[in-house]
């Protein structure tokens, strides 16, 4: 008698063996140059230059020239300030139209293009529906969790700066920003994982839906850490050095600020399109994960068929 043939089981399976976050990086590449993925760094140029570029815009009107060093770039004296809240009537208007519809523009554009280009990828419908729900369930199990981690994080730092070492005070001033940073990415990261399963739809009830999206992100939390604080010190610190460039060298000339303003830009849209690579590699990893959990219940309703 010839024995059967065991199954392989779903582990040793290549295609549905368990995989990290991480594994899905290079496969994520590719894409960040279609219709969403320019339409998410034009998304980001709005939001972090179109308000900074309408402000000046208004200040110009609001101040006539008369309180502003000879030169753009060139630092502001106490005096200069004064003169352009009081005197300049800037504390009545601190801010124009075109400042808060840009900003508000560009926020749209880049929610709306991020969930349209991750959707895309993971082979869903972009519904809104699915997108305003999914950012309901990060609140119910995204908040807390993940608000707790933050303050431990940062009460931790907090006992560093006080320790009275140089370095710890370093790593505390650098560091507390970015904790809160790092909180609001990975609050957006959940809420990813959270619109991808509403879009296709819970197959095991909502109940199972929430522990599925929740695990998604804390069973992988070195990765999924490094992955969301890694990307926000990394967005951080390009427009900081086009920054410190800016400081270092001075605006003296018209065209050293317009320079700097298109270095901002360039770094802008990087940060978009990097944004856009973490889009597209949660979506992959989403899109196995939920094929490992449909041939997990395939498993088991066989199961129950055989009994």
């Amino acid at each position: 008698m010839v024995p059967e043939e065991s199954p392989t089981p779903i582990h040793q399976d290549e295609v549905l063996a368990p995989r990290a976050p991480w594994s899905f990086l290079s496969a994520a590449l590719p894409g960040g140059f279609t219709r969403w993925g320019w339409g998410l760094m034009v998304g980001w140029m709005l939001v972090l230059l179109g308000p900074a570029l309408g402000w000046a815009g208004h200040l110009r009107r609001a101040a006539g020239w008369s309180a502003l060093p000879a030169h753009w770039g060139e630092s502001l004296s106490a005096r200069d300030a004064w003169e352009l809240v009081v005197n300049g009537g800037l504390q009545h208007r601190l801010t124009n139209s075109p400042t808060v519809h840009l900003f508000g523009l560009g926020l749209v554009i880049v929610l709306w293009c991020g969930w349209r280009m991750q959707a895309e990828r993971a082979g869903l419908e972009a519904r809104l529906g699915s997108w305003l729900l999914g950012a309901l369930d990060t609140v119910l199990i995204g908040f807390l969790p993940l608000g707790l981690v933050a303050l431990l994080v940062d009460f931790l730092l907090v006992k560093a700066w006080g320790s009275g070492l140089d370095a710890l005070g370093w790593v505390a001033f650098f560091g507390r920003p970015l904790v809160w940073m790092a909180l609001v990415a990975a609050l957006n990261l959940q809420w990813w994982i959270c619109r991808l399963g509403r879009a296709a739809g819970p197959k095991r009830g909502y109940r199972r839906h929430l522990a599925d999206s929740f695990l998604g992100l804390w069973n992988h939390p070195i990765q999924w850490g490094l992955l969301t604080v890694g990307g926000v010190a990394l967005r951080a610190l390009l427009p900081f050095l086009v920054l410190l460039l800016a400081w270092r060298l001075g605006g003296g000339t018209t065209f050293r600020v317009w320079l700097f303003v298109l270095l901002q830009l360039v770094v802008t849209a990087g940060n978009g399109w990097l944004m856009g690579w973490l889009l597209r590699a949660t979506a992959l990893f989403w899109r196995h994960a939920d094929l490992v959990h449909t041939e997990l219940i395939m498993l088991e309703e066989s199961v129950r068929e055989t009994v």
